[in-house]
């Protein structure tokens, strides 16, 4: 049976996104890589795929163990993970946006962080580089920021036969912003050079495959997207 790794819960099925039919027809013609589209929010706890994909990478991989006692910073973090990464005890949780839309969350903005050099273990920066104005400053200041041991998190949609990004001189229309590039608030369309854009900093990482991090993980039966990969990173 379908197994959700945020609850933890056997659950009948997933559900589809509600707004699966609206998809832009160009994401889907050139395989764009995000969401799973038809198998996105789980009944029980309502995560969707990114979150579920999100928790198996960060617990296979080990860098969930490295949480407690770290210094985390989260940036437009997922609800459905925030409850887990606080249970794990780090020695100190920003949750951080560049819009604070509640309490917790500080006022980021991740191409100018008012946060000293290496002040933090781990930076999880999920689906926000394509909203910045500048990703390589972005990526900067999470070279920064991170402890010499240090790990970034960045998943982004992209699309993998795209030789370099899709990005517009100028702002688009919500109409084209959403054909373009998948959603009316997004600013580009990553392609193959996403891993260069994070690199250019001088941090060292890659985009790693899902059948690489989590062999014995099948997608379908976890709902996510098999060829989303794990976008990780490290000042080492």
């Amino acid at each position: 049976m379908p197994f959700c790794a945020v609850c933890e819960s056997e659950i009948s099925a997933w559900l589809p996104h509600p707004n699966a039919s609206a998809r832009s027809p160009l994401m889907a013609m050139m395989g764009t890589v995000g969401s799973d589209l038809r198998n996105y929010l789980c009944p029980n706890c309502g995560c969707n795929d990114r979150d579920r994909h999100l928790w198996l990478y960060l617990t296979i991989s080990g860098v969930a163990d490295r949480i407690a006692g770290a210094r985390i910073l989260h940036i437009a973090p997922e609800a459905k993970i925030v409850p887990l990464i606080s249970a794990r005890r780090p020695a100190a949780y920003i949750r951080g946006d560049l819009f604070p839309s509640s309490p917790d969350l500080v006022r980021v903005d991740c191409e100018r962080m008012e946060f000293p050099d290496a002040s933090f273990d781990l930076i999880l920066c999920n689906h926000v580089l394509e909203h910045v104005s500048d990703p390589e400053a972005a990526s900067r200041e999470f070279y920064r920021t991170l402890s010499p041991e240090g790990y970034l998190v960045a998943q982004t949609p992209y699309v993998p036969t795209l030789r370099y990004r899709l990005e517009f001189v100028g702002s688009l229309s919500p109409e084209q912003a959403r054909f373009f590039y998948g959603q009316e608030d997004h600013v580009r369309l990553f392609g193959r050079d996403v891993a260069d854009c994070i690199r250019s900093s001088g941090l060292e990482g890659d985009l790693f495959p899902h059948d690489r991090v989590l062999p014995q993980h099948d997608a379908a039966r976890y709902g996510c997207n098999p060829l989303e990969p794990f976008f990780l990173f490290t000042k080492k």
